[in-house]
Formats: structure tokens, C-alpha cells, sequence
């Protein structure tokens, strides 16, 4: 598949050809990941807040009932539901792998996040700024602020400690963080093209908005549908862009119109 690079399309000067494409359809599926997508980037994940023009354009779409709204997020699920707090969206935590309340990892993936996350935490000591942030199925290595040089050998001694692990735990890399994860979850991709085959959202146009590395399997999934860069421009697979939050909130408003 072609890999666009940094110049494209601005979603919110292209809305009337998207426009057409949703009034075809009459529904809409969006996809929504969260730190800097609806939230802005914080120094660190509980500071984040979300704006209330975001907050308002995400309750009436969720009372829709021509839109099916999802936020999908490295997060956990109830951390999720805690933050965003609007009844009738799909909460999926853990980049899609967390949809319900019994999430059970298998005994050997939790053993082997507790030895990598009590290793890490001696391992990473050397480097200033990063700092290791547990999420019971998973855990999070920050690299938000720290110097780029350092930011490039905590990644590399990462890469390097998880290959003993083997096929029981994966790293994703991101921008600003590492995810270590267990080795079976997949990836938003498989979350969204699996959520898309449900009767929840069948037919539906698909929207996925995103910022990070981790987003790209879901533009993938989304080809046939509406894909968005969220943020500066950086090689990606999606189809359009928008500057931050802020734009993101303005194109669900579009939205909101267009399915009026």
C-alpha cells in the first residue's frame, strides 16, 4: 500500500466531498483515540482535560441515532469512561482490546508484565525523565519531555530487554511513549474491522481520528472509509489531516450538520 507522505489534505476544506459520501451512507461509525486527539497532549495522563466545546459536540452525537461513537485508546477502559464520562459511546481500552468489564490476561502474560515491569524500572533508572507508568494488563513508558538523545537509547535498551520475552510480551512504539503489552492483543486495526462487522455499525461510513504510531493499522482498516491525522504532519496511511483537538471538534460538528 502507498504510504502518503506530509502533504495532505486538510478534512475541514474537503468537507463537502466527505459530506457527500456520509449522505449516501445516512450513518456514521467514528472512531476517536483520546490523548491528542480529543484531549490536548499533558505533561502527564491524569492532567489531561477535555474542552467543553468537545464535550458538547460528543453528547449530541452520541444521542444520534444515526452516529455510532467510539473512543479507542492505549488507555484502560475505565479510565477512559472516567475521563470522557458521556453515556452511549463504546469505550475500548488497551487499543481495542478492553471492551467489557472481564478482561482476563492468561497467568503467563501476567507473570511476565510483573518481571518486565520490575526490570525496567531498574534498567530505565539510568535515563532522566523516563518513567514507567503500570496499567495492570499493561504498562506505559513515558518519554514525553525527555532529551531526544536519551529519549533514542531508552528506546534502543527497551527493544533490546524485551527481545528475552519473546512472543509472551510486544512493544509498540508510539510518539511520546512505549507500550509493552502482552503478545496476543492486537492492534486498533483489528479492533475497528471487527467493531465495523457488528450490527452496530454495519453500513455505516467509517470515521477514525488519531495521532500516534499506533493509530496507523486503523487507517489501514478504514481505506474504504475516512481516515485523519491528528496533529503535524508525519508520513502516514490517513487520507486527510487536522491541527489538533480543537479541528477535531469543528469536523464532528460537520458531522453533527450533515446528518441532520
Amino acid at each position: 500500500m502507498t504510504v502518503r507522505r506530509p502533504a495532505m489534505p486538510h478534512l475541514l476544506r474537503h468537507w463537502r466531498d466527505v459530506a457527500a459520501r456520509v449522505r449516501r451512507r445516512r450513518r456514521a461509525a467514528v472512531f476517536l483515540d483520546f490523548d491528542g486527539t480529543l484531549v490536548e497532549i499533558a505533561s502527564r495522563p491524569d492532567r489531561v482535560r477535555m474542552k467543553p466545546a468537545m464535550r458538547r459536540v460528543l453528547q449530541r452525537l452520541a444521542r444520534n441515532p444515526k452516529v455510532t461513537l467510539a473512543v479507542i485508546s492505549g488507555r484502560r477502559r475505565e479510565e477512559l469512561r472516567r475521563c470522557v464520562g458521556i453515556p452511549k459511546i463504546h469505550y475500548l481500552g488497551l487499543y481495542g482490546w478492553e471492551k467489557g468489564e472481564k478482561n482476563v490476561l492468561p497467568a503467563s502474560a501476567r507473570v511476565a508484565l510483573f518481571q518486565a515491569h520490575v526490570l525496567l524500572l531498574k534498567e530505565l533508572s539510568a535515563f532522566p525523565g523516563v518513567w514507567i507508568e503500570p496499567k495492570r494488563n499493561s504498562f506505559s513508558i513515558h518519554l514525553l519531555g525527555v532529551k531526544r538523545d536519551v529519549q533514542r537509547r531508552a528506546r534502543h535498551a527497551v527493544r533490546r530487554f524485551l527481545g528475552s520475552f519473546g512472543t509472551t510480551l510486544q512493544l509498540l512504539e508510539n510518539l511520546r511513549d512505549i507500550e509493552i503489552m502482552p503478545g496476543h492483543i492486537e492492534d486498533k486495526g483489528a479492533a475497528v474491522r471487527k467493531f465495523l462487522a457488528t450490527s452496530t455499525a454495519r453500513g455505516a461510513l467509517g470515521f477514525f481520528f488519531g495521532d500516534d504510531f499506533s493509530d496507523e493499522p486503523a487507517f489501514v482498516a478504514l481505506r474504504r472509509g475516512v481516515s485523519v491525522l491528528v496533529g503535524k504532519p508525519r508520513t502516514t496511511r490517513a487520507q486527510f489531516r487536522l491541527r489538533g483537538p480543537d479541528e477535531v471538534a469543528a469536523a464532528l460538528a460537520l458531522l453533527e450538520e450533515t446528518l441532520k
